[in-house]
């Protein structure tokens, strides 16, 4: 399996980037099978199906949250409920931070069976009136970063 992750410290938007991520998805034609996507940001997992750039069907996995063990056992448990993967989309805490270790083994992600990807996100920290133009940028350049990731190998879509 393909395993994208946005990584970092709580609070820098790992859970809202990959809500954009999801928006763009559904906006290309992805198809929700499994799960639900909320109308507006908030904690989140979903399965996606639809073609990549060959025209293969493809099935993605996303998950938002990873705070706790018990949210990752719930991933977990959906995961296991919900079919088989291509790819899988989740964001993961920075490293040496508890439960980053939980999720890989909760998860059974191992390399060099599955291909992993990630993403560090870091905080914004202007100040008064720069901090939603800084923001803003961020978020613009970190969805291109994305995009651009998921058209190219090894995810193809």
């Amino acid at each position: 399996m393909d395993c994208l992750l946005i990584g970092g410290a709580q609070s820098v938007g790992k859970s809202e980037t990959i809500y954009r991520l999801t928006e763009n998805l559904i906006a290309a034609g992805y198809l929700v099978t499994a799960g639900t996507f909320p109308a507006t940001f908030t904690d989140f997992r979903v399965v996606l199906q639809g073609p990549n750039r060959f025209g293969k069907t493809v099935n993605i996995i996303i998950n938002s949250p990873t705070d706790t063990v018990d949210i990752i056992n719930d991933f977990k448990s959906f995961f296991d409920a919900n079919g088989t993967y291509d790819i899988l989309i989740s964001s993961i805490r920075d490293v040496n931070f508890w439960p980053r270790g939980d999720f890989f083994r909760i998860m059974g992600i191992t390399s060099p069976k599955d291909f992993i990807l990630e993403i560090p996100l870091a905080k914004i920290t202007r100040r008064d009136t720069n901090f939603p133009i800084a923001l803003n940028w961020y978020q613009r350049q970190m969805d291109n970063l994305m995009n651009h990731l998921l058209v190219n190998t090894p995810f193809n879509l």
